[in-house]
């Protein structure tokens, strides 16, 4: 049947899911998108919140490059916020509460509406491999579907275990069954699997909750968007509420911590530690009595609102009562308890950089089946998996992007690369080169990437094209403006600055001074009437030009190891001298280039060194 014929099949429907499939459809290529259960397409299982360290970054980085979510959360949310703003630029971000009922409706209809792109209700049993390569898949109905490319984004249904209490019973979430046949047809052709665990808090009624005891938190009517090309008269701005734990509380949850999956042994795999339970909590900081808890809406359309700080997977009875001691939630109803979520995943480090697998010829995983945790990661690993998954059908070479180019690229890295004990998520910490990959210039540092992919619109390349050339032009003109020290020492006085100058200066170095703006030039020269985001970085690279240029240095050093390529048979059993975790580490990676060997866990500066010396 001609029908059952695909260039590319994802497997999963959620944030990773959806781009991949849009990114692969998107470029021409007829591609189905098969999913357990077709209203729950991109469902926020856990906080309906998108952004916030690291997280902003990529999602801008996925907007200019065309992904989906960043104009998508810009129109359905109920409040976006910038943070950090009194920090420098590499800080700043923006976090938004999405709406979970319009996001998830609308992005059904986003893909809905995608031309060649077929979207499936059915669980995917197996994969059909020929010759080391992937040309299909079973679903649970016995159909088989056939694929020149496949990509996975399978969440937390591999072999999913939901667990309350003592209560454990097969499902990928609460509500919906798992996906228990997949994980054996990978394992049979080679793939290894291991297990995680996450876990989400219980969901509260919203006409039942005291807020007269909590502080409001407002959003901004007008913040900065994830995506640069967003234009709204005003933004939502629907409060969330703050709340905290108090001694009362951690002692009846010390009471209730024999009752706990995490105690009691039911649980034994990882969870998130940026994001732990409120036992977890406990047993790590027992003194500590004023946890805080967000109490956040999660649509428009819904009374529940979730309890961002109670994150829980103890017995029904155990959430009562740790619940009644918190301040406002004395007596507020739980429509949804608390509950983790055991599922099996793929350990990244048998991917290429390209998202596709070294063992499986065509092969692609994004998401949470790669280890890592948060809707936005597995957003920008669906959208790089899919452009590939595409690519490779067109003869393309693969697009890489390295971590001297986006934090997209520093997660891409780090999970081929180095082990963690616990699902990954994106930080800013992560990047060593902080201050040129900020949040606020994802549009210029990966223009040369998006035109290469050639998903986004003709018309916003462009734009981003003439905004770039805006900003390089004007950099220069200011050098060329000469301001006299005295009028420039005014304006300083003026603007209560400690700063002063002991001679003539020009434009760009005035600008350069910590509370000099672009819109304070205007009394030495005309300046541009501009879109806010190109004036924000005529300011931002004029005041942080030392340390801009600092990294440069380091970025420079660091492509010169990643230009030097291994050999694909290397026999990294004949290099005298390396360490054995080195050598283990080296050929479970199998890197391929110097630079990429380096970041590998547990190899060493002589590991380094010895490798290079026997290549040459």
């Amino acid at each position: 049947m001609n029908n059952l014929n695909y260039d590319v099949i994802v497997v999963g429907a959620g944030h990773a899911g959806v781009e991949a499939a849009l990114a692969s459809s998107r470029q021409g290529l007829k591609t189905a998108m098969f999913t357990i259960f077709l209203d729950n397409i991109a469902m926020m299982s856990c906080n309906p919140s998108i952004g916030g360290p690291g997280k902003s970054h990529l999602v801008a980085e996925l907007d200019v490059l065309g992904g989906e979510m960043g104009k998508h959360v810009d129109l359905y949310n109920l409040q976006l916020k910038e943070l950090n703003t009194s920090k420098g630029p590499a800080a700043r971000i923006t976090r938004g509460q999405a709406d979970k009922y319009e996001y998830r409706v609308k992005m059904k209809q986003v893909v809905e509406e995608q031309d060649n792109l077929d979207i499936i209700q059915q669980i995917i049993d197996e994969l059909i491999i020929e010759d080391g390569k992937v040309v299909g898949v079973i679903s649970s109905l016995g159909i088989k579907y056939s694929a020149k490319s496949v990509v996975l984004c399978t969440g937390t249904f591999l072999k999913g275990r939901v667990v309350i209490g003592d209560v454990k019973y097969p499902a990928g979430r609460q509500g919906e069954p798992s996906a228990d046949k997949l994980s054996d047809s990978l394992v049979k052709n080679g793939i290894k699997i291991d297990r995680y665990q996450t876990a989400t808090p219980p969901r509260l009624d919203k006409r039942t909750i005291d807020f007269s005891v909590m502080k409001e938190m407002y959003g901004e009517e007008n913040p900065r968007y994830f995506s640069i090309f967003t234009e709204k008269e005003k933004n939502n701005i629907v409060p969330t509420y703050l709340t905290s734990t108090s001694e009362k509380t951690i002692d009846v949850a010390k009471e209730m911590l024999q009752y706990s999956p995490i105690v009691s042994g039911i649980i034994e795999t990882h969870g998130p530690r940026h994001c732990p339970s409120l036992d977890r909590k406990v047993i790590n900081f027992p003194d500590k009595t004023d946890h805080q808890i967000f109490l956040e809406q999660e649509s428009k359309e819904s009374n529940e609102m979730y309890v961002n700080g109670l994150t829980t997977a103890m017995p029904p009875f155990a959430q009562e009562a740790m619940m009644r001691t918190i301040k406002g939630l004395e007596n507020a109803k739980i429509m949804r308890h608390g509950y983790a979520v055991e599922y099996d995943y793929a350990p990244a480090a048998q991917l290429y950089p390209s998202l596709e697998s070294k063992k499986i010829e065509g092969l692609f995983f994004a998401g949470q089946i790669n280890g890592t945790s948060g809707y936005e990661e597995a957003a920008a690993q669906g959208f790089i998996a899919g452009v590939n998954a595409g690519r490779k059908l067109l003869n393309k070479e693969p697009i890489i992007i390295d971590r001297t180019e986006a934090y997209i690229g520093v997660m891409i890295d780090d999970i081929i690369h180095k082990k963690t004990p616990e699902p990954y998520r994106v930080l800013p910490s992560r990047a060593e080169y902080r201050l040129t990959l900020r949040f606020d210039n994802a549009f210029t540092r990966l223009l040369d990437k998006t035109i290469d992919i050639g998903i986004l619109s003709k018309e916003k390349i462009e734009v981003l094209k003439e905004s770039k050339e805006i900003i390089d032009i004007e950099l220069k003109r200011l050098k060329e403006i000469k301001i006299a020290m005295k009028e420039a020492n005014e304006l300083l006085e003026k603007l209560n600055s400690n700063q002063r100058f002991s001679k003539g200066i020009n434009a760009y170095e005035l600008l350069s001074i910590k509370e000099v703006s672009y819109l304070d030039l205007v009394n030495f020269t005309e300046i541009l009437s501009i879109k806010e985001y190109i004036k924000n970085q005529i300011e931002t690279i004029a005041k942080y030009e030392t340390f801009i240029e600092r990294e440069k240095v380091q970025i420079e050093r660091f492509k010169k190891l990643e230009d030097i390529k291994l050999p694909k048979d290397i026999n990294y059993d004949l290099i005298k001298g390396i360490s054995n975790i080195a050598r283990d580490g080296l050929k479970e990676v199998s890197p391929m280039t110097v630079g990429e060997a380096t970041r590998i866990s547990g190899v060493s500066g002589n590991d380094i060194a010895l490798l290079i010396a026997y290549i040459r």
